[in-house]
């Protein structure tokens, strides 16, 4: 009797840790949602319900059925080795691609530490041996492809975004470097990678004065990447400070210039669907370019590993925000908001997280333009609501049509200005 009570308090101490387990099981699975980590944590589980099973085997065949101690022993020791392998090679994936990580986590920190400096020549050294350095650092740049890496030039969602030169072409050239597997779960890294490849080659086809060049699109290891024109300026970013602001009449010609890029990708079959400050670039001469469009639609409705919908949420229009099919009318609502910004230094749509985000985009208006910037130009208020309005059916329906009330608007106060 008191071997019976031993053997039932040991199974019912095995059933409570197998609850306890299960339980932390779904409390981490919730914390470490997809990846690597939630991919371990799975292979765990099926590794001690093999376990739960083997231990079962006492109870079911011994117990319930009377079956042979020796075959029991047999079966529990097959369960253990299933549950063995199970473990080993279910595990093994973990291992397989860390050659190829450690590999690119090397290019990282070799590209981190040579895009900042340039060897300096040493004291007393020759022309000659100037020169011969100078060849010899150019051998040595880091390179990604073919591309050899100048410097770091910025920091995208993504990845950083480099100053490169081609060699091949002697071109220079932005390369913007991308790697999935830090952001999507494994299981959907293949499909979204030959969705942005072929979004890459699309928008690559696009020719336009005000949308960057995309000239090509590769992987280097597990890094992804786009060579794109080099352009010498600066991001919309800088001027949604309130402190510098730019003139309403330089931001109308700023917004002709973006709804022209806007409507030749439309008229295309290409949505931006991120269109904000970050990806509008203001060069020296005063020419605008959108980028960032390949990008855009390859990541922007696909959830992370940690279950977010990639995207700026602050510049989504409200049907991007519910999830619903989009089309040109998104990236005007979009451009929409980044106007209100640069004349108040200001978002229209805040809040604390995002679903305060999106439901300030769907339900509620914005502060009217007018309180804020009295001083503005009557037509650019009137445009301004008529981009930001929340049913796609009163917005704009095409960007060339908002493009040719801004520059009616435009030649109005150049003509009111000149007299």
């Amino acid at each position: 009797m008191q071997n019976d009570f031993g053997y039932w308090l040991a199974q019912l101490l095995i059933l409570v840790f197998y609850l306890m387990t299960v339980l932390i099981y779904f409390r981490a699975r919730n914390e470490y949602i997809g990846g690597k980590i939630g991919a371990a944590i799975n292979l765990i589980l099926v590794f001690l319900v093999v376990l739960f099973i083997s231990d079962g085997v006492d109870y079911f065949l011994k117990s319930m059925i009377d079956v042979e101690q020796d075959v029991v022993l047999i079966l529990k020791i097959l369960l253990r080795l299933v549950a063995m392998c199970v473990l080993f090679f279910g595990g093994l994936r973990f291992f397989a691609k860390k050659p190829v990580a450690a590999a690119v986590f090397q290019k990282a920190v070799m590209l981190d530490g040579q895009s900042h400096s340039t060897p300096a020549p040493p004291a007393g050294g020759s022309a000659v041996d100037s020169g011969s350095e100078k060849r010899a650092a150019v051998r040595s740049l880091p390179t990604i492809g073919r591309y050899e890496i100048l410097g770091q030039i910025g920091r995208g969602a993504m990845g950083l975004v480099y100053k490169g030169r081609d060699p091949k072409l002697n071109r220079l050239t932005a390369i913007k470097t991308i790697r999935f597997s830090d952001a999507f779960d494994e299981d959907k890294i293949d499909s979204i990678k030959h969705h942005f490849y072929r979004e890459a080659e699309v928008v690559a086809k696009l020719s336009h004065p005000h949308i960057v060049t995309v000239y090509d699109v590769g992987e280097d290891l597990d890094l992804s990447y786009l060579a794109m024109e080099y352009l010498e300026g600066e991001s919309l970013e800088k001027y949604t400070q309130p402190d510098q602001l730019l003139p309403e009449r330089t931001l109308l010609n700023i917004a002709v210039q973006v709804c022209a890029a806007l409507e030749y990708a439309h008229q295309n079959g290409i949505i931006h669907r991120d269109i904000k400050p970050a990806n509008i670039m203001l060069l020296k001469n005063g020419q605008v370019k959108v980028t960032d469009f390949g990008i855009a639609r390859a990541t922007t409705s696909t959830k992370t590993r940690t279950g977010i919908i990639k995207g700026t949420p602050y510049y989504m229009s409200p049907e991007q925000a519910q999830g619903k099919t989009v089309n040109g009318q998104s990236d005007i609502f979009s451009l929409g908001i980044v106007l209100y910004q640069m004349l108040t230094g200001r978002l229209p749509f805040e809040g604390d997280n995002m679903a305060a985000i999106m439901y300030q985009i769907t339900s509620v208006e914005p502060e009217p333009l007018i309180r804020v910037r009295p001083d503005l130009n009557r037509g650019t208020l009137l445009i301004l609501n008529h981009a930001l309005e929340k049913d796609p059916a009163k917005r704009y329906q095409s960007a060339g049509r908002m493009k040719q009330h801004l520059e009616q608007l435009a030649r109005r106060m150049d003509a009111v200005a000149g007299e």
